[in-house]
């Protein structure tokens, strides 16, 4: 009998020890509960997106705009009008003496608006101050034209950054951060009225075909100087162009004179930094006499941002 209850005792004390050891296992497995973190994708990269965008400068004599792809940093808290105009007062980012600033660096940009037609740019009044520009014999006529590239710069730059249709430019009336209208007079346009909105304005852009009409407009008036500006630095097999001064010499020497030009078709490029044109032109050269000229392929490359012609190409024009 004693044995019996120390058997059954023993069986008790094994049930109470497995229900224990039972109920420690559970609260092992399972445990507190930890929610999933739900990670943000956007934590650890950066608050600031690229876009590549064309913006315009002045060329070397301020009277064209050449357009210089950068690279600009857009945040993700701002609009990519805001950074165009920061990279344009900026200034250009080529190391090169070919691009000019049009805007005066000290301009801020006070306000962007959007509506439907347009966007409405309030800049600083320094945006007006023309004191920045290096170049002091720049006459009253060509310093107005300094100001409408200044106006084309900021309109082409942003329309084709932001695909707008137009861009109103106002300038901030005493610091109240609202703009005013400016005359046509104050950036150098013809006309009593105010500034309307713009559209992008292409004929004041050396595009290649302006390039090359501005080629054949400076042979016409035998302003060598302004031809050279454009002959590429390397010809096509890697010649170096000649002197300035043996240049004027070789143009002089051909006794020249062109009468009429017309580019007459702009070929799709089928590289990158070329361009392919024909031209029609008369010039009478020498004893050699008057002759015209019909559908002539005359090719340009790409050379720091600047359309050129080779010294080959330009010689066998001639």
């Amino acid at each position: 009998m004693k044995s019996k209850w120390i058997a059954i005792v023993l069986a008790l004390l094994c049930i109470i020890c497995g229900s224990t050891a039972c109920s420690r296992n559970e609260e092992t497995v399972s445990g507190p509960v930890f929610s999933e973190i739900q990670l943000d994708p956007t934590v650890g990269s950066s608050n600031t997106g690229v876009k590549t965008v064309k913006l315009y400068f002045a060329n070397e004599d301020y009277t064209m705009l050449l357009s210089e792809e950068v690279t600009v940093e857009v945040p993700v808290s701002s609009r990519v009008e805001n950074s165009v105009l920061d990279y344009l007062i900026a200034g250009p980012q080529s190391s090169g003496a070919t691009f000019k600033s049009l805007v005066n660096p000290k301009t801020k940009v006070i306000k962007i608006e959007e509506t439907e037609e347009f966007i409405s740019v309030i800049l600083s009044e320094e945006f007006l101050d023309w004191s920045f520009i290096a170049d002091t014999d720049i006459s009253v006529e060509n310093l107005d034209h300094v100001k409408k590239l200044a106006v084309y710069s900021i309109v082409n730059s942003l329309v084709e950054a932001s695909a707008c249709k137009k861009v109103q430019i106002l300038v901030e009336e005493e610091n109240s951060r609202t703009g005013r209208r400016l005359s046509l007079y104050e950036v150098g346009m013809n006309g009593s009225g105010v500034l309307e909105p713009l559209g992008r304005e292409g004929k004041y852009v050396l595009s290649a075909q302006n390039t090359l009409q501005d080629i054949f407009s400076q042979i016409m008036v035998a302003d060598y100087t302004g031809v050279y500006w454009y002959v590429a630095y390397n010809d096509a097999d890697g010649e170096v162009r000649p002197s300035e001064n043996n240049f004027s010499v070789w143009m002089k020497s051909l006794d020249l004179t062109l009468e009429d030009y017309r580019v007459t078709e702009f070929v799709e490029p089928t590289e990158t930094n070329t361009a392919l044109l024909m031209m029609d032109y008369t010039v009478s050269i020498g004893a050699t006499g008057r002759k015209q000229y019909e559908d002539i392929p005359v090719k340009l490359i790409r050379e720091n941002g600047v359309w050129k012609i080779h010294y080959s190409m330009l010689k066998s024009l001639f």
